[in-house]
């Protein structure tokens, strides 16, 4: 059977900038930025790389989807060409033509960057700046690391530490307007979060302070947990990267079910946790805590778009097998160029509908209630739960 979700409006749950010198692109951008691991501009050039990097699945769809909706042939040269034309003018325009034939509501934007040097690192865009070139209302996550690193060095010793890293907490609620707390511990020391003891606390922060090295677990576990223990009192929501990225991600450690022991502590019940990425590839474990524990939400960017329609279905599958859609929200990880963004809805609602078709047509679900389960992952549950216009 064939379901239509074409008119439910989307709010991208995860997402990032991209900035006004976007206006134009180059075929080299467009490539760099259509695998997981990232390409250096450089990288953008070498023919190995680009045979590559064109014809990953994500290159592929969107560059499909692009060539429809610009009226183009649908080879990279055409596709960039005539997308040049259509945004060197009013680039604002463009962006708000392109999430209109997306139908996005909003986006919900991850304000950091790589506090430390990372393989493939976001140039650092202010969220400010961002807010006045979207086509659509946004509302901030404030990412932890950058804001644990700057409390690192800014800090006199520990104590001043603590005072500095609570206050930049704070700070992101009561003046920045933050709706959730994002972190990439993935990235820095992995997702088994445990209950350090002081001492060890002190010990990592002595080390991040004179080293910024990147695996203190210590410290980086205290922080985790002192973030969630606050998210209830501040009305915000806590994001953790779950499953793959780029190729920093501490690879063994990235599963969601490192998660278990922070996850069945009754000290984090009151705080919502979202795992973003479905924990992509580790879709499976990722729904399980959403059935089992009732404030895990399991969100489905990255495998949106940047795995294939077929592939992001089959995980789409597996989530939904478990999770029930009041705990599924959308997400695109859009990043650089507003196209992922436009053509993560796209591609998400074609993966809902193909989805969900398959719970109707065994009975799992009527016709009915397959279309308010789409309504619920792409907005209802994130206008319920966050309140964010």
């Amino acid at each position: 059977m064939k379901l239509d979700f074409s008119s439910y409006p989307v709010i991208d749950h995860h997402s990032h900038p991209w900035s006004k010198d976007t206006k134009e692109i180059t075929k080299e951008l467009y490539i760099s930025i259509m695998n997981m691991g990232g390409l250096s501009s450089k990288e953008a050039r070498d023919p190995e790389n680009v045979a590559h990097a064109e014809f990953t699945p994500m290159g592929r769809q969107i560059l499909h989807l692009l060539a429809k909706f610009l009226g183009c042939s649908s080879d990279l040269t055409s596709v960039i060409e005539a997308r040049n034309k259509s945004s060197r003018g009013d680039y604002r325009r463009y962006c708000e033509e392109l999430f209109k034939d997306a139908n996005i509501e909003g986006l919900f934007v991850d304000d950091g960057y790589s506090e430390v040097s990372v393989a493939s690192s976001l140039a650092k865009r202010e969220f400010e700046d961002f807010e006045n070139i979207s086509p659509v209302p946004i509302r901030r996550v404030a990412r932890i690391e950058p804001r644990f690193q700057s409390a690192v060095d800014d800090s006199k010793d520990f104590e001043d530490f603590v005072s500095r890293f609570d206050d930049s907490i704070e700070y992101a609620v009561r003046n920045q307007k933050a709706i959730a707390f994002k972190s990439i511990i993935a990235y820095r020391s992995g997702l088994h979060i445990d209950k350090p003891e002081e001492e060890a606390v002190r010990r990592d922060y002595a080390i991040s302070k004179a080293t910024r090295i990147r695996d203190v677990k210590h410290i980086r576990d205290w922080y985790a947990r002192r973030v969630i223990s606050k998210c209830p009192e501040l009305g915000t929501a806590f994001h953790a990267h779950c499953g793959f990225g780029d190729v920093d991600v501490v690879f063994d450690k990235c599963n969601p079910s490192q998660l278990y022991d922070l996850l069945k502590d009754q000290e984090t019940w009151k705080t919502k946790i979202f795992l973003i990425h479905g924990g992509y590839p580790f879709s499976q474990e990722a729904a399980f805590f959403a059935n089992a524990l009732k404030n895990v939400y399991v969100d489905l960017s990255e495998m949106i778009p940047f795995a294939s329609i077929p592939g992001a279905m089959e995980k789409t599958l597996q989530i939904l097998d478990l999770a029930p859609p009041a705990r599924v929200v959308f997400g695109s990880d859009g990043i650089v160029i507003p196209e992922v963004h436009w053509a993560g809805a796209k591609i998400g609602r074609q993966v809902l509908e193909n989805t969900l078709a398959k719970f109707v047509e065994t009975g799992v679900y009527d016709e009915d209630e397959s279309h308010t389960a789409a309504k619920m992952i792409l907005a209802e549950n994130a206008r319920r739960i966050y309140k964010p216009w």
